[in-house]
């Protein structure tokens, strides 16, 4: 349940109406519960001078699931008793009447956010002693944040066997957090600190060595798929899936990278295959059939997750009124996925007329477009620069004129735009940087 509440900025003190949470129940929003949990619950924007303020106010938490019923008050609030009382015998009321259980008369209570948090966690199976080392990491990571270079460094080397996945990934949430506390200098700063214990860690570099191996061999199989030609069929694949079948890492590369060729065609003849095959080889291919189901579903999984951050991360930027600051905090968090979220929806308010929208959003991407190219190396800049121009002739002069500049580095950064290209099947933009490529290769020859 939400409310409307009047408040005053903590910095400039200006008066601002914002919407708050009074009664989270987790069953209708689990959002808000995540919300809580990462802190960004009732938390109210200025919109006078930007300043996020943490709203203090009484609030009921309540998961069916678990038979939880946690009152917060806060002791800020310097409520006397029967102030409580009242305070949560309200918010009560709001709660469904049916299905009224024994629980629900005597909420928990807390007077800190700590305190709801951690029943929270305890009702999810987060014992003390796993709230204890989360509390431990994150007090590392606000060391090394504040630490100068060489601090930082010591505390790496000090801390080495406490470095792993969990550290990481609480670093990441921590950025998240701060950039939406409208702190993006400081989100930023942690996510440079976070890039040194992964170059100076060990199990850091365990993390660069994997992912190294991920791409060789997703380029090895891309590469494989593109010798089956343009004339591939869905034998072809069903034979490159079955010569991978024991390599799992390889096998999900091939999923990936052609998802939409395991459609439902694709299971359905599948499984008349494994019919008509001789007993003893039906159950190697249940086997791979299960394993492509499984792979298939994770694929799409990950997909959705990642259009659901970005549509999160999009409506962040629509809603800051800092956005220049954001988007430079975030701009880590830029990618296809999100670069699709954002022009689909600038393409739909275009289609509606809805002139706002088509400018907020025009103006979201050109923010985006600026502080990418601002990042791109020259010899980048200079490919798309080529690539935009207006005529061919135009793109000779600007080859003749600035390619020797550039050097052989140049051909170097096109072959790289070129396979990106290829792999999105961008045909008529790949010949087009072929034939620039030709031009910029006679010209640096000259």
């Amino acid at each position: 349940m939400q409310t409307k509440l009047s408040i005053r900025c903590s910095k400039c003190g200006q008066p601002f109406t914002t919407t708050i949470h009074t009664v989270i129940e987790v069953a209708k929003e689990p959002q808000a519960k995540m919300a809580l949990l990462n802190g960004q619950l009732n938390m109210a924007q200025c919109p006078n001078c930007s300043t996020m303020n943490a709203v203090a106010t009484p609030l009921l938490y309540h998961d069916s699931t678990k038979e939880l019923l946690v009152a917060y008050i806060p002791m800020e609030l310097n409520m006397n008793k029967d102030q409580q009382e009242k305070a949560i015998g309200d918010l009560l009321k709001a709660l469904p009447k049916d299905n009224f259980k024994g629980y629900m008369f005597n909420p928990k209570r807390t007077l800190t956010l700590q305190g709801l948090t951690d029943l929270i966690l305890q009702a999810d199976g987060v014992t003390p002693e796993m709230m204890e080392s989360q509390r431990q990491r994150v007090e590392l990571m606000q060391k090394m944040v504040e630490g100068d270079d060489q601090q930082l460094l010591t505390l790496i080397q000090e801390n080495d066997d406490k470095i792993d996945l969990a550290f990481f990934q609480t670093f990441t949430l921590m950025a998240q957090r701060t950039a939406q506390s409208g702190r993006p200098d400081l989100a930023q700063r942690i996510m440079v600190t976070q890039q040194v214990v992964i170059e100076n860690s060990t199990f850091g570099q365990q993390l660069i060595a994997q992912q190294s191996d991920r791409e060789r061999v997703v380029q090895e199989i891309a590469h494989e798929i593109e010798n089956l030609g343009q004339e591939a069929t869905r034998e072809d694949f069903f034979q490159l899936a079955l010569k991978y079948q024991d390599d799992n890492d390889r096998l999900q590369a091939v999923v990936g990278l052609i998802r939409p060729v395991f459609d439902y065609e694709f299971f359905q003849q599948l499984t008349l295959t494994i019919g008509q095959a001789p007993s003893d080889q039906r159950t190697q291919l249940e086997t791979l059939r299960d394993k492509l189901v499984e792979l298939t579903q994770l694929v799409d999984q990950q997909a959705r997750a990642r259009l659901e951050a970005a549509a999160r991360v999009l409506q962040e930027f629509l809603n800051a009124s800092n956005l220049e600051e954001i988007v430079r905090a975030n701009i880590s968090l830029i990618d296809d996925t999100f670069m699709a979220v954002l022009t689909a929806n600038l393409q739909e308010a275009q289609r509606r007329k809805d002139i706002n929208a088509s400018a907020r959003l025009q103006g979201v991407y050109d923010q985006i477009m600026q502080i990418l190219q601002e990042q791109m190396q020259p010899e980048l800049v200079f490919v798309n620069q080529l690539l935009t121009a207006e005529t061919e002739q135009e793109a000779q002069q600007m080859l003749q004129q600035y390619a020797k500049q550039f050097g052989d580095q140049l051909l170097e950064v096109m072959d790289a735009v070129s396979n990106v290209l290829q792999a999105q099947g961008e045909d008529q933009v790949l010949d087009r940087l072929r034939a620039l490529r030709d031009q910029a290769e006679r010209v640096l020859q000259n």
